[in-house]
């Protein structure tokens, strides 16, 4: 993506309040009414969203790719650099660094999405440029959908795992205008805020295209997008339907044997629905998530090797996953320890890796899982079809349990932030190597709001339980 945005000049990030959150525009900046007058502007403004939320601390290039990781049982922080340590090591508090980088940045994203959404309708645009123009107005509904989704899944309970999703200040403060610099929010019901993520989904549908479009969220995209957000809220034959429909639209195909392991040191393979185009240019530098997952790096994201996923990795040669361990175990390495390959870097760099957001492989488990609760004899062939891609000489099983889903999804998307929120969702405990079991149902699985937000709020704002 090219730094030449819009977006530079008028959606500078201030992360002084909990207005500056949701809206506030620096003084410096251009009107957005002034900046924004032409479609070559509205893209540059859509790569500006993408921008954002892949150079920073807890964006989808950094931390947050292996939030889920590394608070569940399968990774761990080796070193004491503290950078993502704290995750693991469950020590976060609503005064740390990550809870307030995390709603700092996903909240100004949203923002800027807001103020363009504000004048996009006021943008000349051929007869011709219709069709574009409808594609990037559908991106900034269906990021807008993804960031609420993802500031709930870290600042919310996730809706299967609660008994009142109507219960008051459960869900998020709710982003969908443009406001004024003195506005204080109120938290949503969790119930209103999924609501919210499937309307904004909903629209977005409606206006993308549905040709491949490496770099941005076209239709596919946000229909498994949609799919996952459909799962966390327990609406299993609607999870499903767009989970069947991704996968039967034929453009994307499952990673084989012969190139899963290449497939992660290239950009915008054949699984690939939405991954953000990282560079040695624009990246997270030394938070970037490669640099977690090295001995030479942070060294914070490393196999516990004692737990059911390392075990089953290193005993199964005959699956190609289990090619995806980096061994820097030998003498001469700064953190000796068996890393995830997932991000090796390109072009020598251990910065440069494109986050996978969302691909093929998940859509298969979202709709093994989705079958299994509502249509439970068709969950079997969902697995099959993935295992035959990764396993030789496979033979097919004629039936699963929610503990094989589970686990086939730990063995598959390691390193890409599911595996935490996958048991949790399902009222499943994770077995943490710092802090052991950690239930459900433990006020730790949410985040605190940074308490820099409930002070600006006049205490307004309310917090997460027991913070």
């Amino acid at each position: 993506m090219k730094k030449t945005y819009i977006f530079g000049l008028l959606l500078g990030m201030t992360f002084t309040s909990c207005s500056d959150f949701l809206d506030k525009m620096p003084s410096t900046s251009l009107p957005v009414e002034e900046a924004i007058t032409t479609i070559t502007d509205l893209k540059n403004s859509v790569n500006g969203i993408a921008y954002l939320m892949s150079e920073g601390r807890m964006t989808y290039s950094a931390d947050f790719a292996i939030f889920a990781d590394l608070r569940g049982g399968d990774f761990y922080s080796i070193s004491n650099n503290n950078q993502a340590g704290p995750i693991c090591r469950y020590t976060m508090t609503k005064y740390d660094q990550e809870p307030y980088y995390a709603y700092a940045y996903f909240y100004q994203a949203i923002a800027n999405v807001n103020k363009i959404l504000s004048t996009i309708d006021n943008i000349p645009y051929s007869e011709s440029e219709q069709a574009e123009f409808n594609d990037y107005k559908g991106q900034l509904y269906a990021w807008r959908a993804m960031l609420h989704f993802d500031l709930a899944r870290m600042f919310c309970n996730i809706p299967t795992a609660v008994a009142d999703v109507n219960a008051a200040n459960s869900g998020l403060v709710l982003s969908t205008s443009v406001y004024e610099t003195d506005y204080v929010g109120s938290r949503s019901t969790l119930k209103e805020t999924y609501e919210q993520i499937f309307k904004d989904f909903e629209t977005a549908l409606s206006l993308l295209s549905k040709d491949k479009n490496n770099g941005y969220i076209n239709y596919w995209a946000a229909l498994a997008l949609r799919s996952r957000a459909y799962l966390y809220n327990g609406q299993y034959d609607l999870a499903l339907a767009d989970a069947n429909d991704v996968i039967d639209c034929n453009l994307y195909k499952l990673y084989t044997r012969d190139n899963y392991v290449e497939s992660w040191s290239k950009t915008f393979t054949d699984e690939s629905l939405f991954e953000l185009n990282i560079t040695t240019i624009y990246n997270a530098q030394r938070n970037s998530v490669g640099y977690y997952c090295d001995s030479e790096g942070y060294a914070e994201c490393a196999f516990v090797e004692t737990a059911p996923l390392y075990q089953y990795l290193s005993t199964h040669p005959e699956d190609i996953r289990s090619k995806m361990i980096k061994d820097q175990s030998g003498e001469g390495f700064t953190y000796p320890g068996k890393y995830p390959a997932k991000y090796p870097g390109r072009e020598n760099n251990l910065y440069v890796n494109n986050p996978k957001i969302i691909r093929l492989s998940e859509v298969y488990l979202i709709a093994a899982e989705a079958a299994l609760h509502s249509q439970p004899n068709e969950a079997a062939g969902y697995i099959n079809d993935l295992r035959k891609q990764r396993i030789e000489n496979y033979s097919d099983i004629s039936s699963v349990t929610l503990e094989d889903i589970l686990m086939e999804r730990r063995i598959e998307l390691f390193a890409e932030n599911s595996v935490s929120f996958d048991y949790w969702r399902n009222k499943m405990p994770v077995d943490n190597f710092f802090v052991g079991t950690v239930n459900y149902n433990d006020y730790r699985t949410v985040l605190p709001i940074p308490q820099d937000e409930i002070d600006l709020s006049g205490g307004k704002l309310v917090q997460n339980p027991k913070y």
